[in-house]
């Protein structure tokens, strides 16, 4: 989890003594926790409003082989906010190091105050990704966050104390967003620590409590006396401490795949480019999604960049940096490949693929008057390159599947049996060899150098004919 360095600094607020300000004399503590997040508040209800807002963090962590930016899945996230109640307003007590006396402080916790209390996220109680959004993402996972903003700017607080509310998380498609739940609980705990404003001296009622303070609990068992070993601090719905093991953040993991072409055999169509599709097929995740495709050597695909400059996690990402087909409905819809083009040595790229997915690979030889023995290998991860065979289309297949013989206007399918290892690299190399002579092909190609040797031939026969008769 990441922890902004200015709350950890303050993270001894919640751990120090709630002195008994003004006409109050109701004893407050903070939670007895290491690590986590705390936030500090100094101003009074009102008219410091902006002063009175918690953001908590809502993290999905990106899998993918390389150091990418990917784009993310379609999923939304609804939050509940209620008082805590029952055997949830447990006791809280500070350590006894935090006292001059000497003696710990205990108190316990009021239910929260939910009139007045807003959230928002990407809209009001949500936060949503979409397809559009750019996630960073690296083979040992990297953190993306948005903002739940939880105001308390319009609570009238009845007195001083530690406001106890249960935040509760629902997503509506962990599974056809392809996003994992990693966390074992849905449910965060907010203490919102509340003191008597000494800012006002008039005896307004409105503006003499004033937040100076929160501690958000990552709790397994939230209806026990807190403790260490059972409790944790968070920022919010993220990644807790790799120390307290008490849940993951989400994960959205993917793998790339990159088609590769190879010609043998016939170098004078070297730069042609031959067509590919690649439709896919949905693994769990089956809703909405966008790749990054890339391009290398003599190669395109239809493609288009993202519209405008956006900030992933602080950074800016330009423009046009990125490239991207178009969104479809379901994995295998039209336009999801970009309709690829790729002449010998190019390649093209498909970043950011959801896990689970399976892709089939078709080629076409569209060159006229030729015919080609093609061939392919799949690498996956680290593995070694394999031979596939080809399980499709019109060219005409040897006994092993291996070679596919493709005169003019033939395909070769290659449907992959089993989604690819997750989180993984993949190439699929194609090799056309005219290794088969074809006359039509050879004959265009060719004739007039063959009609060339011919008559040369001709003129060398009838010199050393004229040759021997001349020395008879």
């Amino acid at each position: 989890m990441k922890k902004m360095s200015v709350l950890k600094k303050i993270c001894a607020l919640t751990s120090a003594t709630v002195m008994v300000v003004g006409l109050s004399a109701t004893a407050m503590a903070a939670v007895d926790l290491t690590g986590g997040e705390v936030g500090g508040y100094t101003s009074p209800d009102t008219p410091n409003v902006d002063d009175k807002v918690i953001n908590l963090k809502k993290e999905i962590t990106a899998y993918n082989p390389d150091e990418a930016l990917i784009y993310g899945p379609a999923i939304t996230y609804t939050y509940g906010i209620v008082g805590a109640s029952g055997t949830e307003l447990v006791q809280i007590t500070d350590d006894p190091s935090d006292h001059d006396s000497g003696l710990a402080t205990s108190t316990t916790a009021l239910a929260g105050i939910t009139t007045g209390v807003s959230m928002t996220g990407t809209s009001s109680n949500t936060i949503a990704w979409t397809n559009a959004d750019i996630l960073e993402a690296s083979s040992t996972g990297t953190a993306n966050y948005k903002d739940l903003v939880v105001s308390f700017a319009n609570v009238v607080f009845t007195q001083p104390g530690v406001y106890r509310y249960k935040i509760t998380e629902t997503a509506n498609s962990y599974t056809t967003s392809g996003v994992t739940d990693g966390g074992n609980s849905n449910t965060r705990y907010l203490d919102v620590y509340v003191m008597r404003s000494d800012s006002y001296t008039d005896g307004s009622t409105a503006a003499q409590w004033k937040v100076y303070g929160y501690v958000c609990i990552n709790s397994t068992d939230a209806e026990s006396a807190i403790s260490p070993s059972s409790t944790f601090k968070t920022n919010g719905f993220v990644d807790t401490d790799t120390t307290g093991g008490v849940s993951t953040a989400d994960e959205y993991r993917t793998y790339n795949l990159t088609l590769g072409k190879t010609l043998t055999g016939d170098t004078t169509m070297n730069s042609h480019k031959f067509p590919f599709d690649a439709t896919w097929t949905a693994g769990a995740a089956t809703g909405t999604f966008q790749f990054i495709v890339e391009e290398t050597g003599t190669a395109s695909a239809t493609k288009t960049p993202q519209a405008a400059t956006t900030t992933v996690n602080g950074t800016a990402v330009a423009a046009d940096s990125l490239y991207k087909v178009g969104i479809a409905d379901a994995v295998g819809a039209a336009d999801k490949d970009g309709t690829p083009l790729i002449a010998n040595g190019g390649t093209v790229k498909y970043i950011g693929i959801p896990n689970g997915t399976k892709v089939t690979v078709t080629e076409t030889n569209d060159v006229t008057g030729t015919t080609y023995a093609t061939t392919a290998t799949e690498t996956i991860g680290s593995g070694s390159a394999s031979a596939i065979e080809w399980t499709g289309g019109t060219s005409v297949k040897s006994a092993d599947n291996k070679t596919a013989t493709m005169d003019m206007g033939d395909t070769a399918i290659y449907v992959q049996a089993a989604a690819p290892t997750a989180d993984s690299n993949v190439t699929i190399q194609v090799t056309n060899d005219l290794s088969i002579i074809s006359p039509t092909g050879y004959v265009v190609r060719f004739a007039p150098y063959m009609i060339l040797m011919g008559l040369g031939a001709v003129v060398l026969v009838v010199f050393k004919s004229t040759r021997r008769e001349e020395e008879d």
